[in-house]
């Protein structure tokens, strides 16, 4: 199979030199990405800033922004077996980015005008094949299940991947899959190594069904 994996926290600039992010490490998209090329498929990974080494064997694309994410998605789509949207990408970008850095003394406080960032995964679901699988994660505080299987129906995903923020910058978590075709499955609390191949085994499932 060919994978084609999305990982790390976008940045969105604000000015030059400073930008709105999240807590996202990328531990899970990097080891997905190594679990799939230690069974043997074909990785690319499309990776906003980290401080990880990319899995030996990967194809790196490296982005920033949710922009330029969702355009090495698009590029990089239409060859690939699944897409695992494993990344943290923002949900707003500045509407106006400053094009010089912003002074904070001499001048009225700033107002910082949000608009909102391209939805990369809905954008996947309603282009991919009959024979592509779309994997979607959801990072959810309450009703995890409830909110990942919406999430699932409204961006038409073949499988999604849900947790809690207590996963962030964890090495272990507790994962909620959810795959179309079957009822939730829970992996206990375990490493990241071992649960992205408890994912991987479940995509080359639904891959084969196809």
């Amino acid at each position: 199979m060919r994978f084609l994996i999305t990982a790390g926290g976008t940045r969105e600039y604000i000015d030059p030199v400073r930008f709105i992010s999240n807590a996202s490490s990328g531990r899970m998209g990097y080891a997905l990405a190594a679990a799939a090329l230690k069974a043997g498929h074909e990785v690319t990974l499309i990776s906003a800033p980290t401080a990880l080494k990319p899995p030996a064997g990967a194809k790196l694309v490296a982005v920033e922004s949710a922009a330029e994410m969702f355009a090495a998605v698009k590029e990089h789509f239409a060859p690939c077996d699944c897409l695992i949207m494993a990344a943290a990408v923002a949900d707003f970008t500045p509407a106006r980015p400053s094009k010089t850095k912003i002074k904070k003394d001499g001048g009225p406080r700033p107002t910082l005008r949000l608009k909102p960032t391209p939805d990369i995964l809905r954008w996947a679901g309603r282009h991919k094949s009959a024979s592509q699988v779309v994997v979607g994660f959801a990072l959810e505080d309450r009703h995890l299940r409830d909110n990942a299987a919406r999430k699932m129906r409204d961006k038409r995903l073949d499988m999604i991947v849900a947790n809690t923020p207590a996963a962030i910058n964890a090495p272990a978590s507790i994962l909620h899959i959810k795959p179309v075709d079957s009822d939730w499955i829970e992996i206990s609390k375990s490493h990241k190594t071992a649960s992205s191949r408890r994912i991987i085994r479940e995509i080359e499932r639904l891959f084969r069904q196809q």
